[in-house]
């Protein structure tokens, strides 16, 4: 696995939620796990990170 930049992250969290991309899809396309996916966007979730989303 290897680590995923601030970018990365924005970037599933905007694919979950806003493109309604899945888990299989997201984490074969940034090679993590589903579980790993669903953590990372409920931390964002639950922190109210600020987003810029073009």
């Amino acid at each position: 696995m290897s680590k995923l930049t601030k970018k990365d992250k924005l970037n599933i969290y905007r694919e979950w939620i806003i493109e309604h991309k899945g888990t299989t899809y997201l984490s074969k396309k940034y090679g993590i796990r589903s579980a790993n996916i669903e953590y990372l966007v409920s931390l964002i979730h639950r922190h109210r990170m600020k987003l810029f989303i073009p």
